[in-house]
């Protein structure tokens, strides 16, 4: 895999695992957070390993991260009942980011 298909990769998952803490955060079904925490988990170690493919660039960096806010407003869609706002969604990628050594 070529590192832009990495790039669009790496900002699909980091997305899908902001989502779901964001979920985890605002959800009030406790059956879901077992199943929420376990998609974080997995979704984090797939980028951690893709993560450790390349070097990464500042601008590949925002490429990423601007790819991880795009996948959340998409997917946030289908969650009607959670609010949230960009700033949160913002923070939860860095922090993810800096997780995942990006």
């Amino acid at each position: 895999m070529g590192k832009n298909k990495y790039i669009k990769s790496l900002g699909k998952c980091i997305g899908n695992i902001v989502l779901h803490k964001i979920l985890v955060k605002h959800t009030n079904k406790p059956e879901s957070e077992k199943h929420l925490s376990d998609e974080i988990r997995d979704y984090s170690a797939d980028v951690f390993e893709k993560a450790q493919e390349f070097t990464w660039t500042d601008e590949e960096k925002e490429e990423i991260k601007d790819k991880a806010v795009n996948r959340v407003k998409h997917l946030i869609k289908n969650y009607p009942e959670f609010s949230f706002s960009e700033k949160e969604v913002l923070k939860l990628i860095e922090e993810s980011m800096d997780e995942m050594l990006l």
